[in-house]
């Protein structure tokens, strides 16, 4: 009997670890993710309820309140994610979208506002615009083959400027010939090894 109730714990154990391990909140609370949540980060996470309510108009807004969404790499190779803008609400949501590489993706957008949107966003060195008149759905398509960190934003009026712009983060490594020239700098909190310069 004791025998079976260890084993019945141990499997009720790897049950709630495996389901945790997937969750996104429990990702939080890894050690080197709370290292990296200085005071004024912890504000912004514990104060974004109170900014979020409809009284506050859109000072409150950031774009990181649109969550983020990881593209899916179709048979194509095409590299695809669904991004909506909700009715009365001057955010992407997601706002943040995560290229598993560098390559050609599409977002589809559906505007579910009662004003015109629009997507402006890199690709390759050019710009994509794709306008959302009220209540209607569009394509947005483009090639970022370089990893690295892009913004998009709307461009009607100044709804960028009160806060409808995101990022698209590509992941994947940089090209040798792309690579900065100078050796790795060491980081805050870390020691210098002997001989090194202070830049």
């Amino acid at each position: 009997m004791p025998l079976r109730r260890s084993w019945l714990r141990l499997v009720a154990i790897v049950a709630v670890a495996s389901i945790l391990g997937a969750c996104e909140y429990v990702k939080l609370l890894r050690p080197n993710v709370l290292a990296e949540i200085d005071p004024e980060m912890a504000v912004v996470v514990n104060e974004l309820p109170n900014l979020d309510e409809p009284n506050e108009d859109l000072i409150g807004r950031l774009y990181a309140t649109g969550g983020a969404m990881r593209a899916q790499i179709g048979s194509d190779g095409i590299m695809r994610t669904r991004m909506r803008i909700k009715k009365d609400e001057m955010l992407f949501y997601p706002s943040i979208v995560i290229l598993p590489r560098g390559g050609t993706f599409e977002l589809d957008v559906t505007n579910e506002d009662q004003q015109d949107h629009g997507v402006y966003l890199a690709s390759n060195g050019e710009r994509q615009v794709t306008m959302l008149p009220a209540g209607t759905r569009g394509l947005v398509r483009a090639t970022l083959d370089q990893p690295g960190l892009y913004w998009f934003g709307c461009p009607v009026s100044n709804h960028a400027g009160a806060g409808m712009f995101g990022f698209i983060f590509v992941k994947g490594e940089v090209p040798p010939d792309a690579r900065l020239d100078r050796p790795r700098q060491p980081q805050a909190g870390e020691r210098r090894p002997p001989g090194a310069r202070r830049s």
